[in-house]
């Protein structure tokens, strides 16, 4: 049976259908990149889709590719930013200390975004939050996953014991295979049940660092003051709360302190996932991600 006039024409008009829906789509998820130059630096960062803007801000020792399993899921819905912070990936090396939280600003204005939601893991869930609290008008929604809470001074002698540790090491050594052993080994790096994907962009991400800021941490970022501890009542955004169970006690002691002191916001805990909980449970982190995105936090009556 062949098919009649009308149906050749039906069959036409759903493949020209078929495939503008593709090239839209096409369109939307296509990824532009770029280097901005801000406050005597230069930024490196990625865009894709379309619609209220989401901004990704990465964590200490990583870079913009922390991001990789929620990209393609957040462009579809959203126009999506993420950059690499000064001093990481693909960004200008840092020279001396800066507030990345300046940058960031200057980073926004220069591409005409007066408003977006902020989504921050560890180091960037403070620049997230420090920025969120300056600005209360610009920030829509916070995602503050993993915080590394500026100000805070309450952490475990396990993790100041570590950390100093790291510090000596590395700036005595060098950021080399042995030193960068270590560091994944640090509870701010440690996986416990990670994909092998996520080992593999970790292990990129760690080796592609180049350990400036642990060999020098003059040059670490810095907040305030007032720190952003300090700032946080003054965060008007609704804000997602993101730990995960197995993370040191340190960062359940500032997600507590967070959620007490943030007006409108709401905890969350990603079982079985340490600091690094968007590399190692991506599917239930982005469906929350987009859930809270997309609906905010439930006010009771």
């Amino acid at each position: 049976m062949y098919p009649t006039h009308h149906s050749r024409h039906s069959l036409l008009a759903l493949l020209c259908w078929l495939l503008c829906s593709s090239v839209v789509a096409l369109a939307q998820s296509k990824t532009v990149s770029g280097r901005l130059a801000v406050n005597d630096t230069r930024l490196y960062y990625e865009a894709a889709g379309k619609g209220e803007t989401v901004v990704l801000i990465h964590g200490f020792a990583l870079d913009n590719r922390q991001w990789d399993s929620q990209w393609s899921k957040l462009n579809k819905r959203y126009r999506v930013i993420r950059y690499d912070v000064r001093g990481f990936g693909q960004s200008a090396r840092a020279r001396d200390p800066h507030d990345p939280t300046d940058d960031l600003k200057a980073f926004l204005d220069s591409l005409g975004i007066t408003q977006t939601h902020l989504v921050g893991a560890g180091m960037g869930a403070n620049i997230a939050l420090h920025f969120a609290a300056r600005y209360p008008q610009r920030a829509l929604k916070i995602v503050a996953a993993n915080t590394e809470l500026d100000g805070f001074e309450e952490y475990t002698s396990e993790l100041s014991a570590s950390l100093h540790k790291a510090v000596d090491i590395i700036s005595q050594q060098g950021w080399h295979d042995e030193q960068q052993e270590f560091w994944l080994r640090s509870p701010f790096t440690r996986l416990y049940a990670a994909e092998d994907r996520a080992v593999i962009r970790l292990s990129e991400m760690t080796a592609d660092y180049h350990g400036d800021h642990l060999i020098n941490p003059r040059i670490n970022p810095y907040f305030g003051p007032p720190h952003t501890l300090e700032l946080l009542p003054f965060i008007q955004a609704q804000t997602l709360i993101l730990t995960g169970s197995k993370e040191e006690e340190t960062f359940h002691r500032m997600a507590k302190v967070m959620a007490e002191r943030i007006p409108n916001s709401s905890t969350f805990v990603i079982k079985n996932s340490g600091h690094l909980s968007n590399l190692e449970k991506s599917t239930i982190f982005t469906s929350t991600l987009l859930h809270f995105l997309k609906n905010g936090i439930r006010q009771t009556p």
